[in-house]
């Protein structure tokens, strides 16, 4: 064992006065990994999230000296049923990934603090032979820098430590996708040459490792662990039923936040710390103070212009995307996941493999991540709601005016048939499964008009359903039930999107982000309440159901005359229904009228103007990123958020 040099620790607790700011009721877990000591081991390797002994001090010493109480995870247990309340300002203490700096360097230190901690092990690293290598992401480490199954034997009996998984062979990436992307192990669909891995190959893969490091646990600890902690933070609906299924009914993410005592002990976020964390960055994450970027730069893109039969040349327009969007300085990409060739707005085919519609190519998933993890930003996959063209066989939105589908709007599934719902909520679910993603834009084709829908199974929906007349005619004759129809198929289409999220969110890679919910709306809707019954979209309704509506904020698509006016007129609306931080506006950078580019200054103009009557989440639509329109030169000061930090605080 490594001898201990300690910096005048605090081993007493003693608050300082100042007010930690912490809600009762809440506690923060704090993420370690790997520890060195480099005045015993200056030659010591050192790895990205590792932090030094000195600075693990200055930390336990900034716990006691501010008023912070390490527990163990039992009281957290114990607090949520109701056996003993947690002390004020309680803290949890993770180290991840099994190192042998715990038991040598850690668990010294808990013993001196009286420090509770969780480690989290690798069962499939603990079961390399002494003397061999580990493999470790894209390098390999010497078996001796990892604990032994006889060091957690021996650490395990002490009240202060509890072990948990952190799987047995997952803490790794796999392929992901045609393009070699290596993704988390516990969220992705692997992919060889032999094609995709199967739903149910993914599962029982997922599965076997959940049951595997619990009977590893059981054979070297006496029992299996009840903790499992996600590698990467990544993690999913699905895993976290397996996890449950093998007894680790708690787990924890990388999502930066304080925890609720009584909130989902399935789904528990962490703060991840490194050297590089700042002691006042500690305090500010101990007090829950953090601060997180409330403004919202969307750039909206079209896949269609990245996709290209020349895969040399695809590769070359999605450098361009990258290298622009990072350029650009923005929060979010809207990023299309379904191909539109003539331009209707209407599906004929996915970017992702899914089990109903033709797959134009394998492009989304590598786009999706290479925005995430290169360009730095959000990604909302950007969906139909209903504008899926399947064939012929099956029923369509019908108009009671055609007594068929209108040819003036979408062509869209009617989702008052139960076969049509059960088949695009696969479709989001292999969406979810597929990809990775941050969070879903519902497109503007979730819409009915006052005409619609009128197919047999719609109006059997609204004479069973909602005691309305099976006729669309007979509904338009009474005027209250005209506004009951239209409050209905208003609530029943935010419904649908909610049965889409909830499928997409199946399988779905949660990692330090949150999932949202963003959906286009008419700006019409906004400046003419009574347009409800012309789309079944309401603003109000939107905005308690969404984290973000996405409005349509184009002058020229709908004919205003005066720009500044029209969207100065469209801001007051909104903001009188919905919050700003609830609100995004999305301008046009083409001119569909005649086909032409909006000027950049003209877009950054608007943009002026929308910010000067109060809304602050804003981006446009399209971005044609091949012939670099708009100029992000041009749009820097009222767009890029890296010139507007201080004011985004």
């Amino acid at each position: 064992m490594l001898a201990l040099s300690l910096a005048m620790p605090v081993l007493a607790v003693t608050n300082s006065g100042r007010d930690p700011g912490r809600d009762p009721g809440k506690f923060s877990v704090i993420s370690y990994h790997d520890v060195v000591d480099l005045e015993q081991t200056p030659e010591m390797k050192v790895f990205p999230q590792t932090i030094t002994r000195n600075l693990l001090v200055e930390h336990f010493n900034l716990f006691a000296e501010l008023g912070y109480h390490p527990v163990s995870y039992q009281q957290i247990i114990d607090a949520r049923e109701g056996r003993q309340p947690l002390p004020e300002n309680a803290v949890l203490l993770t180290f991840d990934d099994g190192y042998r700096s715990f038991h040598d360097i850690v668990y010294p230190l808990l013993k001196l603090y009286d420090y509770p901690a969780i480690t989290a092990v690798v069962g499939s690293w603990l079961d390399v032979p002494a003397g061999e290598q580990v493999t470790y992401g894209e390098t390999t480490l010497p078996r001796e820098r990892f604990m032994t199954w006889a060091q957690l034997n021996e650490i395990q009996r002490s009240p202060l430590v509890e072990v948990a998984s952190h799987t047995y062979d997952l803490h790794k990436g796999i392929i992901g996708n045609p393009f070699g992307n290596m993704q988390p192990a516990a969220t992705t669909s692997s992919w060889s040459s032999s094609g995709y891995e199967g739903e149910s190959e993914y599962v029982t893969r997922i599965r076997n490792d959940m049951q595997m490091t619990r009977q590893r646990f059981q054979d070297e600890l006496g029992e299996g662990p009840r903790i499992m902690v996600w590698p990467y933070g990544a993690y999913s609906n699905a895993s976290l039923e397996l996890a449950a299924e093998a007894g680790m009914t708690h787990t924890f993410s990388l999502l930066g936040n304080v925890n609720e005592v009584n909130g989902n002990p399935k789904e528990m976020g962490r703060y991840l710390i490194d050297q590089e964390t700042s002691l006042e960055t500690l305090e500010e994450i101990l007090a829950d103070r953090t601060w997180e970027r409330g403004v919202e730069r969307v750039v909206h893109v079209d896949l269609d212009y990245v996709y290209d039969e020349d895969e040399v040349q695809q590769g070359k327009n999605l450098d361009v995307l990258l290298d622009r969007v990072k350029q650009q300085g923005v929060s979010t990409v809207y990023l299309q996941a379904y191909a539109d060739d003539d331009g209707d707005g209407v599906a004929e085919a996915l970017y992702f493999p899914n089990r109903h519609m033709p797959m134009k190519t394998d492009l989304f998933n590598r786009v999706a991540w290479q925005l995430k993890k290169r360009a730095g930003v959000k990604v909302y996959a950007w969906m139909p709601v209903m504008a899926f063209d399947l064939g012929e066989d099956y029923q369509y939105v019908t108009d009671a005016r055609h007594g068929q589908p209108n040819p003036d709007y979408y062509q869209r599934l009617s989702p008052y048939v139960e076969k049509n719902r059960r088949i695009i909520s696969e479709i989001y679910e292999d969406l979810g499964r597929m990809t990775k993603f941050d969070s879903l834009l519902f497109h503007d084709d979730g819409l009915l008009n006052d005409f619609e829908d009128a197919g047999p199974d719609a109006l059997q929906w609204y004479a069973r359903k909602w005691n309305l007349p099976d006729s669309v005619a007979n509904i338009r004759q009474d005027d209250e039930k005209m506004a009951e129809w239209t409050r209905h198929k208003t609530q029943f289409l935010i419904d649908f999107t909610y049965e889409l999220r909830n499928a997409a969110d199946r399988y779905r890679q949660y990692d330090n982000k949150r999932f949202l919910i963003a959906r286009n709306m008419y700006a019409s809707v906004v400046l003419e309440p009574e347009s409800e019954a012309w789309f079944a979209q309401n603003l109000e309704a939107f905005g308690k159901a969404y984290d973000y509506t996405a409005v349509m904020a184009m002058p020229y698509m709908e004919g205003a005359e005066d720009a500044d006016r029209w969207l100065k007129q469209l801001a007051n609306e909104a903001l009188k229904l919905v919050p700003a931080d609830r609100l995004i506006f999305e301008l046009q950078a083409t001119d569909w009228r005649d086909q032409t580019q909006i000027p950049s200054e003209t877009l950054a103009h608007w943009m002026g103007v929308i910010r000067n009557e109060g809304i602050q989440n804003y981006g446009y639509y399209p971005d044609d990123f091949i012939n670099d329109h708009p100029d992000i030169g041009v749009l820097r000061r009222n767009f890029s958020l890296t010139n507007q930090l201080g004011e985004a605080r």
